[in-house]
């Protein structure tokens, strides 16, 4: 009987039928790499400095709504509770430079008795978004404004806050269960009460006294209402 021997036919890649080719491993070289990391490094360069404004503009934004938010709040608290309702504005630094005094946090206490003594702590402190601060100069911030004998209905003290164990100094006045204030309305513009929020490290404007980007918080002393004002 005759054998007939097959030869396998080759594939067009050149294996035989029948068997699985297999194709080097590709992968990005060390230049191509590189090329992507500077690419990055070029874009976030250009992304920040535009993003940098929104963000110090965000934070603004949301210290003042906590002041205003606080404002609303215990106005309300004393109009339903009928009592009244102090807030207090802490001269503090931070933990990183606690030398660096600076108000830049409040707390509120419902007075119960007839003393301011007698409060109690409706939260605990609360912190504006880091970096901003209620300027302490008196004329962007009169409900601070503790040492002018015409703003006497202001109070200042001492209180040593949770976790700290040194005194920290603070400013305070009442909304009366009428829904007013204990502030006095004299006449503008010693009867105008606010407070101005700005960043801490931002560059003063040499005309005005203050940054450019700030935030101005009005409080009416007579009705309790507040609004706000931004330049």
């Amino acid at each position: 009987m005759k054998t007939t021997t097959q030869t396998p036919r080759i594939c067009a890649r050149g294996g035989a039928r029948g068997t699985t080719g297999h194709r080097p491993a590709s992968g990005f070289s060390l230049l191509e790499l590189l090329t992507v990391v500077a690419i990055i490094v070029m874009l976030l360069g250009l992304a920040v400095p535009a993003i940098a404004p929104i963000l110090r503009a965000s934070s603004l934004n949301s210290g003042s709504s906590m002041i205003m938010d606080e404002f609303n709040y215990i106005r309300q608290l004393a109009l339903t509770k009928n009592r009244d309702v102090e807030i207090r504005f802490y001269h503090m630094g931070t933990q990183t430079e606690p030398t660096q005094l600076e108000y830049r946090a409040f707390r509120s206490f419902l007075i119960k008795g007839g003393a301011a003594a007698d409060a109690e702590a409706l939260s605990p402190v609360k912190y504006l978004p880091k970096a901003v601060i209620l300027s302490a100069d008196p004329k962007f911030s009169s409900l601070l404004d503790y040492t002018n004998p015409v703003r006497s209905c202001l109070t200042h003290g001492q209180e040593i806050l949770p976790r700290t164990s040194t005194p920290v100094s603070y400013v305070s006045f009442l909304f009366r269960a009428t829904g007013g204030t204990n502030l006095s309305p004299i006449n503008p513009p010693l009867g105008n009460w606010f407070l101005t929020l700005h960043l801490e490290k931002a560059a003063v404007n040499t005309n005005t006294g203050i940054p450019d980007n700030y935030i101005n918080v009005q409080l009416d002393p007579v009705t309790g209402r507040v609004r706000m004002h931004r330049p």
